[in-house]
């Protein structure tokens, strides 16, 4: 038995070696494809994060140091989702490893083989943990990067109510200046027909005051000439000689 035993052990070795190099290859190329994929949903997520503000100018100009945050936090999540599909292929090829263990230890019953399997189960274990992990850290990044979007979107919507109030009060500024000359046109016209209307009544009765003064000047002065007319020929008859003093 223990002849069988050293004899089954540099097989077991040599098929461990072989399990572990094949894997590796595997996991190179794996990997690899697994960066290129990442970059370009990193490069696609950067695109579309640039495209987005040259939709609306007017929030680059209330926006210029926010636009900054966005950047960070992207970056944050996209690493934080390069890290998910990292997780998930170690994840994957833990349980790769463990399935072809656990192949293996139907036919091998040896301590080494137990050993591997126990080894194997432990990786997929602590490999579903760093996922859970992963996956916790890109949700947050994802929250963060939404919560950012949310304020930047509240920001843009505070700035143009603002300019739509800056707008509304120049409007009524100048309706305010038109309405204001045509109440004062208005009200010209109107205080001009009243004032002359009063002037015109003040006229009337300066008339009928002169009316009757220049009668009343007439009238003495009428009498006056009349008198004066008596006292002058009152004066003729005093002076015409009578027919006694003649013929003295």
């Amino acid at each position: 038995m223990a002849i069988a035993k050293k004899k089954a052990t540099p097989a077991t070795a040599k098929e461990k070696t072989v399990a572990k190099k094949s894997p590796t290859k595997n996991a190179v190329a794996q990997s690899a494809v697994a960066k290129k994929t990442v970059a370009k949903k990193a490069v696609a997520k950067k695109t579309v994060k640039i495209s987005k503000p040259v939709v609306t100018k007017a929030a680059v100009k209330p926006m210029v140091t926010a636009t900054a945050l966005p950047s960070a936090a992207q970056k944050a999540s996209d690493k934080a989702m390069a890290a998910v599909a990292k997780a998930d292929q170690a994840l994957a090829k833990a349980n790769a490893k463990k399935a072809q263990v656990a192949t293996k230890a139907k036919t091998s019953k040896t301590a080494t083989t137990k050993n591997q399997l126990v080894t194997a189960r432990a990786a997929v274990a602590k490999a579903r943990t760093a996922l859970v992990a992963a996956k916790k850290t890109a949700s947050a990044a994802k929250f963060d990067l939404k919560l950012i979007a949310t304020e930047a979107a509240i920001q843009i919507k505070a700035a143009k109510a603002d300019a739509a109030v800056i707008e509304l009060a120049a409007s009524l500024e100048a309706k305010r200046k038109a309405d204001l000359a045509k109440a004062i046109a208005a009200f010209e016209g109107k205080w001009l027909a009243a004032r002359a209307r009063q002037d015109g009544r003040k006229v009337k009765v300066a008339e009928k005051k002169a009316l009757v003064k220049s009668a009343a000047v007439a009238k003495k002065a009428k009498a006056k000439v009349s008198a004066l007319k008596k006292a002058k020929a009152a004066k003729i008859k005093v002076k015409k000689p009578t027919a006694s003093s003649a013929k003295v």
